[in-house]
């Protein structure tokens, strides 16, 4: 599958190879620009004014102009302080620090780091007197560079062909990295993951493709098994097309179509109609037995007892007595119907 995928996507090795040689081109072009580099951003090269330990020096400024005194990383006792020169004597006042909002840091080729000790901005044009103080017994090895910093300072380095060229190097290979992971996705998600079986319409399996060249090969290609499977079925098409026969031996087989026979007994009667049996859905469920429960019989013989106020002491109810039969007695019916002889009697 890795060698299906790299020639489906040669575009995306072929851009991460090239961004690869861009980045290791573009940084060597970079790296051998150190002079230009220096020239920007090392405070060593770039100084107005220099003092070594505690010492003091002049320097003009001009007006509305960024100065910085600085020092080397770690060189936190140095205290750097500017005073402005009137005639041939300092003022009184010392210039206030300030701000000069600048983007620019030192920096230097060599691996030496600095750090800026203090800011100013001239108010006018002039003569400044700068003076370094320490707090230490090595202030003597201490330095302090003083560098007038212009309005993007920084970009200066871009006067240089050669810093701008391996640039547009490093930037290119930066662009072709992401475009080439982009492409490799793209293509892995359009592969085929796995193997791909075509079936017939008998259910046999015509051809197994393990990737997407094998599946577009046996498509273009007229003696695949798929261009015979497919012109087989067509000439039956054709075949039952043209003379109107249709098989339904497989059906009828299934039982899904009746023969002429079937049909003919069914229209006479001969024949019951086919009823899908369906099985009962709770056969498995288990019989349910049915419970006979027992009523108690109301004694009404101990609920009299009850009610007369006799003892609460159940007894047991009696027996209930044996009818006898009554004995029908008949009496003759007198013959005579005569209303006298009744009257006599009574």
């Amino acid at each position: 599958m890795a060698e299906g995928a790299s020639q489906r996507s040669p575009w995306a090795r072929g851009l991460a190879i090239a961004g690869a040689l861009f980045l290791l081109l573009g940084a060597i072009i970079v790296s051998a620009q150190d002079e230009n580099i220096n020239s920007v951003f090392d405070p060593r090269e770039i100084s107005i004014a220099q003092i070594e330990g505690e010492d003091s020096v002049t320097f003009d400024v001009q007006k509305d102009g960024c100065y910085m005194a600085i020092v080397l990383a770690g060189q936190t006792s140095v205290d750097v302080t500017l005073t402005p020169i009137i005639g041939s004597a300092a003022a009184n006042e010392e210039l206030a620090p300030q701000s000069c909002f600048s983007d620019w840091s030192p920096m230097a080729m060599d691996g030496v780091t600095f750090e800026i000790r203090e800011q100013w901005v001239a108010t006018e044009n002039g003569e400044m007197l700068a003076s370094s103080s320490c707090s230490g017994d090595e202030c003597q090895d201490q330095t302090v560079w003083l560098a007038h910093i212009e309005k993007w300072q920084e970009l200066k380095v871009l006067e240089s062909s050669g810093f701008v060229f391996g640039l547009g190097i490093c930037c290119l290979g930066f662009l072709f990295l992401p475009v080439a992971g982009i492409l490799a996705y793209s293509a892995r998600s359009k592969a085929i993951h796995g193997a791909l079986r075509v079936v017939g319409n008998d259910g046999e399996i015509l051809q197994s493709f393990n990737n997407q060249e094998e599946l577009m090969a046996a498509m273009e290609d007229q003696n695949s098994p798929l261009h015979r499977n497919a012109s087989k079925e067509n000439l039956e098409e054709d075949s039952e097309q043209g003379d109107g026969f249709v098989d339904g031996t497989r059906d009828v087989t299934q039982g899904t179509l009746m023969t002429t026979e079937q049909v003919y007994a069914f229209m006479r009667g001969d024949a019951p109609e086919t009823v899908r049996q369906v099985d009962d859905p709770f056969a498995d469920s288990p019989t349910p037995v049915k419970q006979t429960i027992e009523r108690r019989v109301a004694n009404t013989g101990v609920i009299s007892d009850w009610d007369a106020g006799g003892s609460d002491d159940v007894k047991p109810p009696p027996s209930s007595p044996v009818r006898p039969k009554p004995i029908v007695i008949k009496e003759e019916k007198s013959e005579s119907k005569n209303w006298s002889v009744w009257d006599d009697d009574v």
